[in-house]
């Protein structure tokens, strides 16, 4: 995996701004690649904007993933900043999938 070399958000009002941005224009999931152990993982949108959250977690990955191969394409509904952290909603057929992570960066 190389990530899309462009700008990185590093900020977190940049960073709401992007999450933002994808849930309004409703962007659709492309890729969902789990990290080892759970410690980075990478969710990529079909516009080429690419989350990297630390720390993973696996089933929510790879629920997600599983998601996309079955033709369900899963959209950002909302995020937002929670003391530091970052919690985000993915609308994912009929049900809503929830992450809590630490740290969100997003590439543009």
């Amino acid at each position: 995996f190389v990530p899309v070399q462009s700008p990185v958000v590093n900020d977190h009002e940049r960073t709401i701004a992007c999450l933002e941005d994808l849930a309004a224009s409703r962007t659709e999931l492309s890729d969902v690649r789990p990290g080892p152990l759970g410690t980075l993982d990478v969710y990529v949108f079909a516009d080429g904007t690419t989350l990297c959250m630390t720390p993973g977690h696996r089933e929510t990955a790879e629920r997600l993933a599983t998601a996309l191969r079955s033709g369900q394409t899963p959209v950002l509904l909302g995020g937002s900043g929670v003391s530091g952290a970052y919690t985000l909603t993915f609308e994912c057929g009929e049900e809503n999938v929830y992450i809590l992570a630490d740290r969100v960066i997003a590439s543009l």
